[in-house]
């Protein structure tokens, strides 16, 4: 595995320094970005991770200045494309992102050694699958402070046995070809999560029962109608037990400014304190 950070001279997004990532894993890149706060602030620097949902079609600079406002906390912030999305190489699996989640911890942890991040105070902030990917990860290490699933993915299983899921797929192979690979075999992608899913590594039930962080926060819509609030029972038996903020009148996407503005207050309280 290689780490590169691309930039040899400064590069900056408005007034935050940013570098490129790309990991090298097993011959395929994983590529992202890493911004850190402004220079008032001096390392090591907490961090904030960011696993990106599926599907995903977001420009990676898009989400990082959607954050600033951590940024301006003087969090560092890294944003990445799991393998087999956008800029980075390779297909979509459940395998590849777990792996890929690993890859990231270990990024961080060769940083870490140069004083560039806080190992005491790194974090994860996790939107619609990633956030299931995120609990898979911290069933299996300790490195992680707090965890933040915003309108988490819990139920894989029950998605993956929905033809509506068939549906997403062929419309991202058709409106977004290339942008989500290993999605062009539909029936043979579906097949393929489905057996996946009979390994325990990968079953969500049995990770939060070994969660390893300290803290975890769950913001969701309480219309929300991919992730029904009943999942949310998967978290009674567990050695974290989450804190809940149900969005009032919200669906699983994030559609007005009132919602997103108290969205983001309650990410900053949860990271700050």
């Amino acid at each position: 595995m290689v780490f590169i950070l691309k930039f040899e001279d400064k590069q900056y997004d408005e007034i935050y320094e940013i570098c490129g990532i790309e990991i090298d894993i097993k011959g395929e890149l994983l590529k992202g970005l890493v911004y850190y706060p402004p220079e008032s602030f001096k390392p090591p620097y907490p961090l904030i991770i960011y696993f990106h949902g599926f599907p995903f079609t977001v420009n990676l600079q898009d989400i990082a200045r959607n954050y600033k406002h951590l940024l301006d906390m003087g969090f560092a912030f890294i944003v990445f494309n799991f393998r087999g999305y956008g800029y980075s190489d390779g297909l979509i699996s459940l395998e590849s992102q777990l792996v890929d989640a690993n890859k990231i911890i270990q990024f961080v942890k060769e940083m870490a050694k140069d004083n560039i991040f806080d190992l005491n105070n790194i974090n994860i902030l996790a939107h619609d699958f990633g956030a299931y990917i995120a609990l898979l990860l911290c069933s299996k290490i300790k490195i992680i402070n707090k965890l933040l699933l915003l309108t988490p993915i819990l139920d894989v299983k029950r998605h993956v046995n929905d033809e509506e899921f068939k549906k997403i797929l062929y419309y991202m192979n058709r409106f977004y070809p290339g942008y989500m690979r290993g999605l062009s075999d539909v029936d043979h992608f579906v097949e393929m999560t489905k057996k996946e899913l009979t390994n325990d590594k990968f079953q969500i039930e049995k990770a939060v029962r070994k969660l390893k962080n300290k803290r975890i926060k769950i913001i969701i819509g309480e219309k929300d109608k991919i992730t029904l609030l009943s999942e949310l029972e998967v978290f009674q038996i567990t050695p974290v037990p989450p804190e809940k903020l149900l969005i009032d009148g919200m669906d699983h996407e994030i559609m007005n400014d009132e919602d997103l503005d108290r969205i983001n207050e309650e990410i900053k309280k949860f990271f700050i304190s």
